[in-house]
């Protein structure tokens, strides 16, 4: 995250809300912030008129069943950059490169590679008997790498990653989709299906 770029008092709490709101997938009220980070209701309400002023934040009305309609804080596009890494664009201009040096179809076959040796390391680091088992323990590995990552539970389960740092990749591969998503499936040992909804990457059986 370019932390650098949220400048201002109070930029620790700052940082916590942008976070928890990119995590979200759908944005947030004030109240729900404070409750999430035990913040006060109106050190909230400052950091995120703060970051609207800013243009990281905007709001939207939801509609209530009951009363007024919530008032929701969600990240503009100058917020979503605060979460985007060079190193997909690196990632993307090396494929690029070597299509131009080796090929068409050497961006596929560098994909391929990538993915095969993502699923060795994984494999290397999870434990768990069950599928749910070996969710939870990819879960804190995928968070851990930034990906923002949390296991979803009831009737059924899922993963829920809310920063993809190859998507400017994977815009430029669609199939890079495609391996991630078999990569997940055989790390976890079931069938998978892998979806972008709301700014999240969900993976459920």
């Amino acid at each position: 995250m370019k932390k650098s770029l949220v400048l201002g008092a109070g930029r620790g709490p700052r940082l916590a809300v942008l976070e928890l709101i990119k995590r979200s997938g759908r944005g947030m009220s004030v109240q729900e912030i404070a409750t999430s980070l035990d913040m006060s209701y109106m050190g909230v309400k400052a950091h995120c008129l703060a970051l609207a002023s800013s243009g990281h934040l905007a709001t939207r009305r939801e509609a209530a069943t009951k009363g007024r309609p919530r008032l929701l804080y969600q990240l503009t596009e100058a917020g979503e950059q605060l979460f985007t890494d060079t190193g997909g664009d690196v990632a993307l201009g090396l494929l690029q490169e070597a299509a131009t040096l080796y090929g068409e179809r050497a961006p596929q076959k560098l994909l391929l590679l990538y993915f095969r040796s993502l699923k060795a390391r994984y494999e290397e680091l999870i434990s768990g008997e069950t599928p749910v088992e070996r969710a939870r323990s990819l879960v804190r590995l995928r968070d851990k790498e930034g990906r923002m990552a949390e296991l979803v539970t009831g009737s059924a389960w899922e993963i829920r990653e809310s920063h993809n740092p190859l998507s400017s990749l994977m815009e430029e591969y669609p199939e890079a989709r495609a391996l991630e998503e078999q990569m997940i499936c055989e790390v976890i040992g079931i069938a998978l299906r892998r979806r972008e909804s709301g700014g999240q990457v969900i993976f459920a059986p």
